[in-house]
């Protein structure tokens, strides 16, 4: 069922669509480390078939992924696409919250706020169950969110908990200490119902999938899974919103593009998200179905103030001043057909988004000037197995030579660059590349930039962290737009965050797949409900 929300007083932006599951953070691109199998690299034979299970006759959905979950899954924690789409299949949220503002409620019937914008009501569907036939009740909401808060500050307003009670087996509250016109979106997808009855004897929420069977309410339950290999799904009985489509879904694990697109056009597979390079084969071809559409991913380069080489504003200004970022989408993107370029943190999506900032136009000479009393020799990290990211870390090494700078590329597996990124310590690099996907509510972008928060990106500005709070408390919407206007250009001003774009996601799929758009376009995951999937 399909409404759209009005949150009582509060004038809440439901442009939103979502954060990552922990705690609000950056979800990054985390492809595949290189150890992973021989035949899930497609190495042995080029083909993505030959370790595919079989379905005993069953209709099966196979999707091309580019990295494996690994063998523990945490619902809590995950924070990769591909643990999030295994969560996503498993699991459910309250509702879902679309770009355009639409809010799929899902196992809740309703989610209302009271006058003030400081109590929210929910109430559960009748007759919910969990994939083992258990009831699933407000108990299992509770034990939830108050797992959430454990676990991260998230649900946080003005560093307290947004506690949340049973009002009876399908009621609960949400009491907020202080209103806040992000918390709809907080409360939304990214928080996944856990069975208390399943979680609590365990004492930890670590879920060994190669031993255990995880019980959940989402459209799937995992039936098999392949280190490396492949994730087998069967339907769940119980799912809210009915019984799927498709009797068998299996994520497959294929890291090497040239074995995809070949495992594709073999129908080995039936999906996989292909970049603007490889598209060729399936232009005007009937066998296939192109699908681009935006995630609201923001691409983006990072200067590490905490290295001492950029301590100096104006040098920082110099080296933006050296790029163009229109040259570093293309060369990551091939055409502008995949992307949009980006001038602030907000997707062009947002309806909050403002490009009147300072864009920091390519300007050698300017450039030129500003660094020249600085550092000549700068370390950028990257992750070196996605294709994009090398040609944005080239084409930046490129522009800055011309201006006499001299730019290690520092390629390194998706483990390294995490661990760099959190290290809020750590000058080893100058700079680093990234992308992300967060929610559209302006206020999930705070984590990036606040000292009140996680600050990933190293800011020191006591000026901006006080307009987070007071945007986020406001519920004038007029007031919250100048508010995030004045944040947007003062984070720009600083020359620390430098965003490219955001680019199209290409997924193609055999034509024999329907239902493509009951079952929803979405970011992270890919599909909103995979039970809305039809084999023709």
């Amino acid at each position: 069922m399909k409404k759209k929300f009005l949150a009582g007083a509060l004038a809440v932006s439901m442009t939103a669509a979502l954060l990552s599951a922990c705690g609000g953070s950056v979800v990054e691109e985390k492809p595949a480390d290189t150890q992973t199998s021989a035949a899930a690299s497609g190495e042995t034979s080029g083909s993505a078939a030959a370790e595919t299970p079989a379905a005993s006759g069953d209709s099966v959905f196979t999707y091309a992924i580019a990295g494996d979950t690994g063998n523990t899954l945490n619902p809590l924690t995950a924070d990769d696409r591909f643990g999030l789409m295994t969560c996503k299949a498993l699991y459910a949220p309250l509702y879902f919250i679309h770009p355009d503002g639409t809010v799929d409620y899902i196992l809740a019937e309703s989610m209302e706020a009271n006058e003030d914008g400081t109590e929210y009501t929910c109430k559960l569907k009748e007759g919910l169950k969990w994939s083992d036939g258990e009831p699933l009740t407000a108990d299992d909401v509770v034990f939830t969110y108050e797992a959430q808060n454990e676990n991260s500050a998230a649900l946080y307003v003005n560093d307290q908990p947004i506690t949340v009670e049973k009002v009876d087996d399908l009621t609960v509250t949400f009491k907020l200490p202080a209103p806040s016109a992000s918390t709809f979106e907080l409360l939304s997808a990214e928080i996944f119902m856990l069975p208390k009855h399943y979680f609590e004897p365990k004492g930890t929420f670590d879920v060994n999938i190669l031993q255990e069977t995880p019980v959940g309410c989402g459209p799937y339950v995992l039936d098999e899974y392949m280190t490396g290999q492949y994730l087998k799904f069967t339907k769940n009985p119980y799912y809210v919103l009915g019984e799927g489509s498709i009797d068998t879904i299996v994520y497959r694990v294929v890291e090497k593009d040239d074995t995809a697109t070949l495992a594709l056009q073999n129908g080995e597979v039936d999906a996989w998200i292909s970049t603007p390079d490889y598209l060729t084969p399936y232009e005007n071809n009937d066998q296939f179905t192109i699908n681009n559409y935006s995630e609201g991913r923001v691409a983006y380069l990072f200067l590490n103030t905490t290295s001492e080489k950029m301590q100096d504003k104006d040098y920082r200004r110099g080296i933006l001043y050296s790029l163009d970022r229109d040259e570093i989408m293309m060369a990551a993107y091939t055409d502008p057909q995949f992307y949009e370029l980006t001038y602030t943190f907000l997707p062009p999506i947002s309806e909050y988004y403002n490009p009147d900032v300072e864009t920091y136009a390519r300007d050698v000479d300017l450039a030129k000037e500003l660094t020249a009393n600085g550092a000549k020799d700068l370390t950028l990290c990257y992750i070196a197995t996605d294709s994009a990211q090398e040609r944005e870390a080239l084409t930046i090494q490129a522009s800055l030579k011309a201006i006499g700078i001299n730019v290690e590329l520092a390629g390194v597996d998706s483990a390294a660059w995490t661990k760099a990124y959190m290290d809020k310590e750590s000058g080893d690099y100058d700079m680093m590349l990234g992308g992300y996907i967060m929610g559209i509510d302006p206020n999930a972008y705070a984590p990036l930039f606040s000292q009140d928060k996680d600050n990933n990106l190293r800011f020191n500005a006591p000026e901006i962290d006080k307009l987070w709070i007071e945007a986020d408390q406001t519920q004038d919407k007029a007031e919250r737009k100048e508010l995030y206007d004045e944040i947007q250009k003062l984070i720009q001003d600083e020359a620390i965050f430098y965003p490219f774009g955001s680019n199209m996601r290409s997924l193609v799929l055999n034509s024999r797949i329907g239902g493509v758009e009951e079952a929803g376009l979405v970011l992270i995951y890919t599909f909103a409900d995979l039970s809305k999937l039809t084999i023709q």
